[in-house]
């Protein structure tokens, strides 16, 4: 049935191609053998059915299907066109403080807390002095460190950290200093998260 549908259809493009004005209709025996030799492609691909099984339907005219005109993809994308999917959200970077002081912060936690609400200890709570002005809070600073008008930031910290009598000469803080540039930084990321 296939056949027969395929070899009308080829009949029908040729007389269409034809250019001729003859309305004439072939006979049915040369439409299928022209309609055979133009589409070689669709003999190979399937067999002829023998005529014993359709000699009903050549007298009843089979109905023509309408072509689905196929999609091609556009140049650009459509206002319609579904998102591509949505990369997974990026974890939140980890704080220092999450994961506790570093090791190097052991000697300065001797007099220091660095926790939101820490009461003072010999030395006052830490927590937030980072960007701000020295001497600042209900401790009880020395004159000398509460008139030297140092911000701690990151360089003054690494100097008050490496050698506080140094950088305040007559401040009362007993600490020696801390020599190791990397542990200083260490200190110094961790006072950071302390905000």
């Amino acid at each position: 049935m296939r056949f027969h549908l395929a070899a009308s259809l080829a009949a029908l493009a040729l007389a269409g191609c034809s250019g001729g004005n003859d309305t004439t209709p072939e006979p049915s025996a040369p439409a299928t053998e022209t309609a055979t030799e133009a589409a070689p492609d669709a003999m190979e691909s399937e067999p002829a059915a023998p005529e014993t099984q359709a000699p009903a339907a050549e007298n009843t005219p089979e109905p023509t299907p309408t072509p689905t005109p196929t999609p091609k993809p556009s140049a650009t994308p459509t206002a319609k066109a579904e998102p591509a999917a949505a990369a997974a959200p990026a974890p939140e970077p980890v704080k220092v403080a999450a994961a506790g002081p570093p090791p190097a912060f052991a000697r300065c936690a001797v007099c220091h807390s660095a926790e939101k609400g820490a009461p003072d200890k010999i030395g006052p709570n830490l927590f937030g002095v980072y960007g701000h002005k020295a001497a600042q809070g209900s401790y009880n600073f020395s004159d000398a460190l509460k008139n030297a008008g140092l911000t701690l930031d990151e360089e003054t910290l690494d100097k008050w950290i490496e050698n506080p009598r140094a950088l305040v000469p007559g401040n009362r803080m007993s600490f020696p200093g801390l020599k190791n540039e990397e542990k200083r930084k260490a200190i110094i990321e961790y006072l950071k998260q302390q905000q």
